[in-house]
């Protein structure tokens, strides 16, 4: 377990320094054969990326450690490398790693809350700003990061935080079974691509806040009428109490994705695929690096090919984003990230399109309005944006049989994380790259890229049929 964690709030100006990377493009990033891998030169940390923790000063980044109770993230290396981890490959032996553990723990002030056995990281509680020095001097010492930091995105969640949401009263188009959906999937063309796949045989992993307890659509009617023969796992992280949901995002962003066809509500857009939901918060903002970390590992060890994630943090955590790059380079997963949701007005730049959604190796997802198009105030979009849905779409709640309202950049992540898999269903041989690709040669604008909504918004059945 976890122990709890408070949260620091720092300047809207140092935010912004250490989020320095959410400008930068986001082009698809193919997984590399090993031997290039290994060919390339190793960057720095602060070479590959900018305004991160390694650059803050001690006094700052105590700053930020203190107001988390003290928790931080503490990476491993070799004496004398520059870094642990790379690209999904871990530069540092089991010796040194060891050696470094064993550094770290011994340090005064330090006390082990957990240790990593898959990378070469652990999570330390700091008694204060001299043994924080004292571990950053260390030879083994890659970084050391808080694990939590309040940023101000959980203040401004907006439609796409907790909440279950308010009835649906939009237009409602319905399958032959009589399942709900709008129009604004049909502009998408996604009944088209259902004559063709409801996404069998692709299993989906959500990290986010759970699935209602009292949701039977996820519980008794999963496998039932047009969705028969698939798989439902509600997992959680070791800090969570239980897997279901307390919040309501998760389960909207589920009821999108992966809701039954059983005449009920709302039908999931890959309503046959299998589905592994892991509450690893009970929010969307202001999410432990801890937390999601573990929920990264948990969906990948539990059989998901496709990651959705909307979860958002203006900052940038190494112990995350190694996660997501070793499982990247190293497997054939697929990641969305939403580009984030705040408010208007709010003193945070929708222009920054937030963490783990602004890394090479995760597909950027914002929503835009329909019928018109666009970027509404309070949804995140730029360079870093590679793909787009329409906002706001009907989706399950907290009970049986509730229809409601889904927005913000998670919904429009929900939809195309669906979409993705509809295509790896029809098209079980392509690689991950190839889904991915797919998914960008026949989205609205290819193959020009907008600055603020990528490739624009997907089709779903000429990315399904390859034309």
């Amino acid at each position: 377990m976890h122990a709890q964690r408070a949260t620091v709030r720092i300047s809207l100006a140092a935010l912004f320094a250490l989020a320095a990377c959410s400008d930068q493009s986001n082009p698809a990033a193919p997984s590399e054969p090993a031997a290039a891998r290994a060919a390339q030169p190793i960057p720095s940390r602060a070479q590959e990326r900018p305004g991160t923790w390694v650059e803050r000063t001690d006094a700052q980044l105590w700053a930020a450690i203190a107001a988390a109770d003290g928790n931080a993230a503490v990476g491993l290396k070799a004496p004398g490398a520059v870094r642990g981890v790379y690209r999904g490959r871990v530069l540092v032996g089991r010796g040194d790693w060891s050696r470094g553990r064993a550094a770290v723990a011994a340090q005064p002030g330090v006390t082990l809350v957990s240790v990593d056995d898959l990378l070469p990281n652990m999570e330390v509680r700091l008694s204060g700003p001299e043994a924080l020095a004292a571990l950053r001097r260390l030879p083994f010492v890659d970084y050391v990061e808080p694990t939590m930091v309040d940023d101000g995105m959980q203040d401004f969640a907006g439609v796409g935080g907790c909440g279950w949401g308010s009835t649906w009263t939009g237009d409602r188009q319905y399958t032959a079974s009589g399942d709900i959906y709008s129009q604004k999937l049909t502009a998408m063309r996604i009944p088209d691509a259902w004559t063709l796949t409801g996404g069998a045989g692709v299993t989906i992993g959500l990290t986010d806040t759970g699935i209602s307890s009292a949701q039977g659509q996820f519980t008794s009617t999963f496998a039932t009428g047009e969705s028969t023969g698939r798989t439902l796992k509600l997992l959680k992280i070791s800090s969570q109490s239980s897997v279901y949901d307390a919040c309501g995002h998760g389960t909207r962003m589920a009821g999108i994705i992966a809701a039954p066809r059983d005449g009920r509500s709302v039908g999931g857009i890959a309503y046959r695929s299998n589905f592994v939901s892991v509450r690893q918060a009970d929010g969307v903002a202001a999410v432990s690096s801890s937390d999601a970390k573990a929920s990264v590992r948990t969906a990948a060890q539990n059989g998901a090919r496709i990651v959705v994630m909307a979860w958002e943090s203006l900052n940038w955590y190494w112990q995350v984003s190694d996660e997501i790059e070793y499982w990247h380079y190293n497997s054939q997963l697929l990641f969305f990230g939403a580009a984030g949701t705040s408010g208007c007005w709010d003193g945070i730049l929708d222009s920054n399109v937030v963490f783990p959604a602004d890394m090479p190796e995760v597909v950027a997802v914002t929503g835009v309005t329909y019928p018109g198009g666009g970027v509404p105030c309070g949804i995140h979009y730029g360079s870093d944006v590679e793909l787009t849905a329409y906002l706001d779409v009907p989706s399950t709640g907290q009970y049986t049989g509730d229809v409601v309202e889904m927005g913000g950049s998670s919904n429009a992540t929900a939809v195309v994380g669906s979409v993705a898999a509809l295509v790896w269903s029809r098209n079980p041989g392509l690689s991950r790259d190839a889904v991915r690709q797919r998914l960008i040669q026949t989205a609205a604008y290819y193959p020009n890229r907008h600055p603020e909504e990528g490739y624009g918004v997907v089709n779903a059945y000429r990315a399904v049929t390859g034309y």
